[in-house]
């Protein structure tokens, strides 16, 4: 079977870019597809994430993804890009095209790319653009073959207005064989540093934390534009010794382990990638219990907890609950470590690749 993927920039560093590497190349290696990978644009020089040697990877520009979300800048190079688009697809027969995020759907949709051959994959969670754009995103995806979202949540709200949808979460690729020791007194959360994870609501309730419990430190891994914003807040609330911006690092797989737990902070998220990779270290989850995520990952009391969201107060609670309960902490890393590989990544191609044989066969009829 003949698989496109369009997406904006395949060499940024971030979640999609990250999960593309993983499903492509199982699908590419261990399934028999024949995949090509189509970004539109071209940031760096190559992808920061491998994919397998049997993928071919085509960029319709040299631009770089610049600019903001939404903002008129990007529209204008989305514009720009939309008869480059057009041209591909014209030379080039697909079986499917999987667009990745409503942007890349939006411009194929406009492109006037065969739609019965589109599945749009929904990397947001539902409630994540306004209420005029939600509607324009979802008579749009009600015009392509099939929706696909990472959450029960989200597949329930599409539901309310679409046929065409249903839920694939994202892969979980499997490296140690025994959970984390879970003997440090070393907090982790991992995520870029923007208003959406919520960085700044954990750093007040940490200062409670820090108060109980003053021989732990929290330790925030990942990048982005409001790394000032936080380190003056960790200055104003006297915090310095205690929690530390460690910026992004190339071992984060070690960082977890070397964790005692993660806390997950976000105001709001699609499939949290932090929290699968988390879990599958043996490193148990504190989360808000955010749009739309969380649940569909963390069975609270059982390999993690649940604080109510945004809930400050709750969420000191359980971050004491599992800084006091050693045992309880090791009970719950041990059944994090073992619930997760229920994304083993073998099982979620099995999903795409039932999803894709049936698409293809009803387009064929």
């Amino acid at each position: 079977m003949k698989l496109c993927y369009l997406y904006s920039d395949i060499t940024m560093n971030g979640g999609i870019e990250r999960v593309l590497s993983i499903i492509a190349s199982e699908l590419a290696d261990n399934w028999g597809y024949d995949v090509t990978i189509v970004s539109i644009y071209r940031t760096q020089d190559t992808p920061p994430y491998k994919f397998s040697d049997k993928i071919k990877i085509v960029y319709l520009s040299d631009s770089p993804y610049s600019g903001s979300p939404g903002s008129f800048h990007r529209l204008k190079l989305q514009i720009k890009t939309l008869n480059l688009i057009k041209a591909y697809f014209k030379r080039n027969r697909f079986d499917i095209i999987a667009a990745q995020s409503f942007p890349c759907a939006f411009m194929a949709y406009l492109s006037g790319i065969d739609r019965s051959r589109i599945v749009a994959v929904e990397h947001v969670y539902y409630g994540y653009y306004n209420k005029l754009m939600r509607m324009l995103r979802n008579r749009i995806y009600g015009k392509f073959k099939w929706v696909v979202s990472l959450t029960q949540n989200d597949t329930a709200s599409f539901k309310k207005c679409l046929q065409n949808v249903s839920t694939i979460p994202n892969p979980v690729v499997f490296g140690c064989n025994s959970p984390s020791t879970l003997d440090s007194n070393k907090i982790i959360s991992v995520g870029r540093l923007e208003y959406q994870k919520g960085f700044d609501i954990l750093l007040d309730v940490f200062k409670e934390v820090n108060r109980l419990y003053p021989l732990w430190t929290l330790h925030i891994y990942g990048k982005g534009t409001l790394r000032e914003a936080l380190s003056d807040q960790i200055k104003e609330l006297g915090l310095e010794s205690c929690v530390f911006l460690e910026g992004v690092t190339k071992s984060i797989d070690e960082k977890y382990r070397e964790s005692a737990f993660c806390v997950v902070s976000s105001r709001f998220e699609g499939f949290s990638m932090t929290i699968t990779e988390a879990m599958r270290e043996g490193v148990p989850c504190v989360s808000f219990r955010c749009p739309n995520g969380p649940e569909d990952l963390i069975s609270d009391g059982k390999d993690g907890i649940l604080v109510s969201h945004l809930d400050k107060a709750g969420l000191t609670d359980a971050i004491s609950t599992l800084i006091i309960d050693k045992s309880k902490r090791k009970e719950m890393g041990k059944a994090a470590f073992y619930s997760i590989r229920r994304f083993d990544v073998r099982h979620v191609a099995e999903m795409w690749n039932d999803l894709y044989v049936d698409l293809v066969n009803t387009t064929s009829v």
